[in-house]
This record gives C-alpha cells, structure tokens and sequence, in this order.
C-alpha cells in the first residue's frame, strides 16, 4: 500500500507529520490495519520554494539515509 502526498505540494515538516498521523490513524479505524513490516519513508527535502536541498551531518557530510529512532516495536516478531 502506498499514500501520496505529492498534490500537497510543498508543505513544512510539522504538516508533513501531522498528515501522517492522520493517515495512519485512518489505516487503523477505516482499513482495519494492525501490523506493518519493512516500511519505508521518502522524503524529498526543499526549501520553502521547493527547490532541493541537500542535508547534512552535523560533520559535515551528506545524509542519504537515516534508520528509524524508534527501536521498541510492539510487533510479534520482535526479539526480547
């Protein structure tokens, strides 16, 4: 399953997360979805014109990818 969010167009990130959460709470109460495995997030970063920026460490170097901060997930196939 895939949710677009391209026809939002340029949007700040707090909209970005608030578009989110609205969309997984309708996965849950309108699709019935309780588990997901390997999902993934694009985000194609801009400015407030929507010209690409590039991000970076705070050393320096650029960031491509970045793992999730969240490591407790409350899945059945989670190791303890």
């Amino acid at each position: 399953m895939m949710i677009e969010y391209r026809e939002l167009g340029t949007i700040s990130i707090d909209e970005l997360a608030h578009a989110l959460i609205e969309d997984i709470q309708a996965l849950k109460e309108l699709y019935n979805v309780k588990y997901v495995k390997g999902a993934h997030l694009r985000v194609p970063v801009t400015n407030e014109y929507g010209e690409p920026l590039d991000v970076h460490h705070r050393s320096g170097g650029k960031v491509f990818r970045i793992d999730t901060f969240h490591y407790h997930p409350a899945c059945r196939d989670y190791d303890l």
